[in-house]
């Protein structure tokens, strides 16, 4: 919306990868959007300008979705009793190095991802060639986070950050939109490794929809997303495997998971595979709810 100079607001888009619509007939209730900070805004002023801004269009422009601050309004949300509910993750987290903390928190931002795909002054993404690990303010601002109880989402993040962030950052991991690197080798998804880290720290990895995450050939269908359900399942269990669908973030489409509304399908391919309903509701959102329903309920609710 805000790269088209859309002023729709979010309540009225008749068509689009996400809108009111296609979550109301794929009965998504909740969601955790990305305050995306491109990459050409990084730097002192400029990375918190754009930040703003972003902050700013949000609360033009997503009428019809509440910001949750609290446990009681996220439980609300996703069992239907209200609007559909709203969680910020900022995407690139350059801005973060002079943002005031404590108010991002209290506005709805509960995660950062500290990159995206380049190079900024915390650490490099994961489309850096040669990548290294954090900068000293990078570690800096890890230390505060973990002190002000944020998550950190590894799912940009190149490997020497990433090893480093686990190492140094005590709170919780995410991955909130991957792919695989057994089925998709490139630098931008995940190795079995990497997914063990993120669950032993009570994380969850959110699969996404985009194409090239499934596949390398840059295509793929419902029956791409389901293999890489099922590997996680089989290697780590359905308790931390969760969606990322990323729509609205990337070209082209996943054959068949076109937006929202089509997500039921991923449901009974999965019913149809033999998994247990419990399983299945987990993956479809349950375990993102339990996740963030914790974090809320441990000390780390946002002011409202």
């Amino acid at each position: 919306m805000m790269e088209r100079g859309d002023e729709t607001p979010f309540a009225g888009l008749a068509a689009g990868p996400v809108t009111a619509s296609s979550l109301a007939e794929g009965n998504v209730r909740t969601l955790v959007c990305a305050l995306y900070c491109a990459d050409a805004h990084n730097g002192p002023g400029t990375a918190l300008e754009h930040l703003r801004s972003l902050q700013g269009f949000a609360e033009r422009r997503l009428s019809g979705l509440q910001r949750i601050h609290g446990e009681a309004e996220l439980e609300a949300s996703f069992r239907g009793e209200s609007q559909t509910g709203v969680l910020f993750l900022v995407e690139n987290g350059d801005a973060l190095l002079e943002a005031d903390l404590d108010a991002l928190r209290s506005w709805g931002v509960t995660a950062v991802g500290l990159t995206h795909a380049g190079r900024n002054r915390i650490a490099d993404g994961n489309g850096v060639v040669s990548p290294g690990g954090l900068s000293a303010a990078g570690r800096r601002l890890v230390g505060e986070l973990e002190r002000r109880g944020w998550v950190i989402d590894v799912a940009h993040l190149a490997a020497p950050g990433f090893r480093e962030v686990a190492e140094i950052f005590g709170g919780p991991l995410v991955c909130s939109h991957t792919g695989l690197r057994p089925f998709c080798d490139r630098p931008r998804n995940l190795d079995e490794a990497q997914v063990r880290l993120v669950l032993d720290r009570g994380g969850v990895v959110g699969l996404a929809l985009a194409p090239e995450m499934l596949s390398i050939t840059g295509r793929a269908g419902i029956e791409d997303l389901f293999r890489q359900v099922d590997w996680l399942v089989q290697k780590v269990g359905p308790d931390g495997v969760g969606l990322g669908t990323d729509l609205g973030g990337f070209d082209g489409a996943c054959r068949g998971l076109e937006d929202h509304g089509r997500l039921g399908l991923l449901a009974e391919r999965m019913l149809g595979a033999g998994y247990g309903r419990e399983a299945v509701a987990g993956i479809m959102g349950g375990n993102w709810y339990r996740f963030y329903s914790g974090l809320l309920a441990g000390g780390t609710e946002i002011p409202g």
